[in-house]
């Protein structure tokens, strides 16, 4: 059984981050989608992933459902954003859904 096949029966009650993070990595793959693990030496509070389409790179950050980001993670957003990043916040199978759903249409 894959993570997708588990995904589709189970509710994002109980999932933890990393579940969520392998069930990205896996929906990624399956539409052609490189979805690299990102860090940073000496740079806490990046994005976990870059995911890199034929028409955009994009960094995603990965919570458990309902998880928030840090207050660094936020400043770390903002100023990616400031500086013309796409940054995403996934916590849940569905949010996963609609970013790739949404890449892939691009």
């Amino acid at each position: 059984m894959t993570i997708a096949d588990r995904a589709a029966s189970a509710t994002d009650a109980g999932t933890i981050e990393n579940e969520i993070e392998a069930y990205l990595l896996e929906n990624c793959r399956t539409v052609g989608f490189l979805c690299w693990k990102f860090t940073s030496p000496g740079r806490a509070g990046v994005p976990d992933r870059v995911v890199i389409t034929p028409w955009a790179t994009v960094f995603v950050e990965v919570k458990r459902p309902g998880g928030r980001l840090r207050r660094l993670q936020q400043a770390i957003r903002a100023k990616m954003l400031r500086a013309g990043a796409a940054v995403y916040v996934v916590d849940s199978r569905s949010a996963v859904d609609a970013l790739v759903a949404e890449l892939a249409a691009d």
